[in-house]
């Protein structure tokens, strides 16, 4: 089955060959009534979705980003169940489409197929943290698609990770820890101690076998205890959203939850070029679109300064802190802000009453944290 003949047409004025796999979905891309054709050139996913009554609007993945291309029979369908950082969906396809769903699962390695990746002769930086993730994940023995999450935000895409998953199955965790201590800078060995950290609360919990791993690291790269706990804290507060939930006798109280999104919000609005991405991330995080979608009323009717004024009023003191870690984490989430999140930044704290002293370490760890240069190596790893 080929394209219909203008989606092929812009397909090709775009790829310069023809697609490589083609199916038609039953639905279109949110589920509902319509079609939606799928076309892959061997990198690409691209989507042509038209609800019913309506218009093909097209959408492109990178097969390299997802982290999930799943195949499942249900009834007389075969469902799509494909989740990239961006964005997930299903998508409902006639049992014929199956072989062709088959060859485009094909494409992405499963996470933990280490065994078909060659491993490098030698590590690079970048080489390193796929390394280092990779044993962390396997630590608790299963990859949570929130830890891929991480790992795809944090690379790019999942190729260090295998490459370097590959070579600490061969060499061993042991023979890991000289050669990141030869290979980085102490502000990269910093830099990526935290990002583990971080990578262990990704998936809600962190296991013994996972605590024991980081704390080697530590010992390895010679981060003080005084910093490493600092870190570990301020992580570990920044994860535990659960606060921001009030049970009360008449049931759950969202109200802080929906005031961390409005912050949040905030923040994310002044990334246009990641906004759809990083609006998903938070999604993702507190499983509620009714939280991000009553934080981004709050913000649109009453504004930055009205919210800042009504957080104290709100929130006690483990929920403050929660709110200003992870607005924090989203300010510095890719380097140092820009003007106006560090003057909301500024006003959070003042608003919150949190100690000069108190917020120049917190901001000194996710200022750390955010600096990811060293996951996002220019130079091509040696294959």
């Amino acid at each position: 089955m080929g394209l219909p003949t203008q989606l092929h047409d812009d397909f090709v004025a775009e790829f310069k060959h023809d697609p490589v796999i083609v199916a038609r979905a039953t639905c279109d891309i949110t589920g509902e009534d319509g079609l939606t054709w799928l076309a892959c050139d061997g990198t690409m996913l691209v989507c042509y979705s038209r609800p019913a009554g309506g218009e093909f609007s097209r959408l492109d993945y990178r097969i390299a980003e997802a982290t999930a291309l799943e195949i499942v029979e249900k009834d007389s369908h075969v469902l799509l169940q494909a989740r990239f950082p961006e964005v997930e969906f299903v998508l409902r396809l006639p049992p014929g489409e199956a072989p062709a769903l088959a060859k485009l699962a094909a494409l992405q390695p499963p996470s933990d197929s280490i065994n078909i990746v060659a491993a490098p002769a030698t590590l690079t930086p970048r080489l390193v943290c796929g390394a280092a993730a990779f044993a962390l994940l396997q630590a608790d023995g299963e990859h949570a698609k929130t830890e891929l999450d991480w790992v795809v935000a944090r690379f790019g895409n999942m190729n260090a990770f295998r490459r370097g998953g590959a070579w600490v199955t061969k060499r061993g965790f042991a023979e890991l820890l000289p050669e990141a201590n030869r290979l980085l800078t102490l502000v990269q060995k910093e830099s990526l101690l935290f990002n583990l950290i971080e990578l262990g609360f990704a998936d809600s919990s962190l296991s013994r076998t996972e605590r024991t791993m980081l704390d080697e690291w530590r010992q390895s790269l010679g981060v003080s205890e005084e910093r490493y706990e600092r870190a570990f804290d301020a992580l570990l507060a920044r994860a535990s959203i659960s606060v921001l939930v009030n049970e009360t006798s008449a049931g759950p109280d969202w109200m802080p939850m929906n005031l961390l999104c409005a912050c949040l919000l905030a923040v994310i609005r002044h990334h246009p070029e990641s906004i759809e991405r990083r609006t998903k991330s938070l999604e993702r995080r507190i499983q509620s679109t009714d939280a991000i979608n009553a934080g981004q009323t709050y913000l649109d009717q009453i504004g930055t300064d009205g919210l800042v004024t009504m957080l104290p009023h709100m929130l006690n003191a483990a929920q403050r802190r929660c709110v200003v870690l992870n607005v924090l984490s989203e300010a510095y989430f890719d380097g140092t802000p820009g003007s106006e999140a560090g003057t909301f930044l500024r006003q959070v704290r003042e608003g919150l009453g949190i100690s000069a002293a108190d917020f120049v370490a917190d901001t000194d760890i996710f200022r750390t944290l955010g600096d990811r240069t060293i996951f996002r190596e220019a130079a091509a790893a040696p294959r």
